[in-house]
């Protein structure tokens, strides 16, 4: 019925109320009205957590936001609203892709800019480090492989513009190392190196770190070789790296089946590229093994949902 009635509207003043009324979202108002300040901020009273972080540079775009409006002060509060952000579900990732897109100052498509406001930045960013507290743990063994290797900061992830795969798999591990209690965290290359990182290390640091280890090519079968030599508990090995590929001698989909032979015969895997490629590391008879391209928010459910799930079993062979 609100939407029936804000379809006919042709003046500012008579789609607020109806905004108060009806709680009409952003998608149910006409286009036209998009461009007033006094309706987004109408809409900011009923707006979800979620989509308000993603409004934040339409918000600041069209003047709503800015250094010294009591509007920025009240979104600053949101954001940062500990009780809002578990009630809201929000994960670090969430947070972290809607944090480099405001900082941006443009988009992706169009012609869109803005100039962002340094205070929401700030909030956007206690934000990020408060919604950890409220990511569940699954209880799993988790071994996570990031590859260190220099082409991690040489490319553009698929899918969130001005993130590099070093900054992605920096969120990824921080959100292991803070969540899941049962971890062990490898850096590769075409070799092994134990990442000396902790769960109250930021976002910079642990890029920093990873930035200043040695690397050269990448084997992603290294970290299953590594967890079966030295006999490590595994439900979940989860391989972080721009472009999936293997340099190795063994292949990493036989490396986790020798894992499964030796030590944990349901272990499962997952290869997140961060970048596109038109190759693939699991083995598509396998529903132990999932490869990711690309990164978005969902990712950080699919990969926990994926090694808690039911345990994989053998998918008959093709007559």
């Amino acid at each position: 019925e609100g939407f029936l009635k804000a379809q006919q509207e042709t003046d500012v003043k008579k789609i607020l109320p109806l905004i108060d009324r009806y709680h009409l979202s952003r998608e149910m108002i006409p286009k036209e009205f998009l461009s007033k300040p006094e309706v987004w901020e109408a809409m900011l009273y009923s707006m979800g957590l979620t989509a308000v972080i993603r409004n934040l540079a339409n918000m600041t775009r069209i003047g709503l936001l800015t250094d010294h409006s009591e509007t920025t002060k009240k979104v600053i509060a949101r954001i940062t609203d500990t009780a809002q952000l578990q009630k809201a579900r929000i994960h670090p990732v969430n947070v972290l892709i809607g944090t480099m897109t405001y900082q941006a100052g443009h988009g992706v498509r169009g012609t869109n800019t803005w100039t962002p406001v340094g205070k929401i930045i700030a909030g956007l960013n206690d934000a990020f480090y408060a919604s950890f507290g409220f990511v569940p743990s699954t209880g799993k063994n988790f071994l996570l492989g990031v590859d260190v290797s220099g082409s991690m900061t040489m490319s553009m992830v698929a899918g969130v513009p001005n993130m590099s795969p070093r900054t992605a798999a920096a969120a990824m591990a921080m959100t292991t190392l803070r969540t899941e209690p049962n971890h062990t965290i490898l850096g590769f290359s075409t070799g092994i190196i134990p990442l000396k990182l902790h769960a109250r290390m930021s976002l910079e640091e642990v890029e920093r770190y990873m930035d200043s280890l040695p690397f050269s090519g990448t084997d992603c079968a290294a970290p299953m070789i590594y967890a079966l030599k030295n006999k490590i508990p595994v439900d979940g090995f989860v391989v972080y790296t721009d472009n999936e590929t293997w340099y190795g001698s063994i292949h990493p989909f036989q490396a986790l089946k020798n894992y499964r032979n030796a030590l944990n015969p349901n272990a499962k895997s997952i290869m997140a590229a961060f970048v596109a490629s038109q190759r693939t590391i699991a083995d598509p008879s396998d529903p132990g093994m999932l490869d990711i391209v690309g990164f978005d928010s969902s990712v950080p459910n699919i990969i926990a949902d994926f090694v808690a799930g039911p345990q994989p079993t053998t998918m008959p062979e093709e007559e």
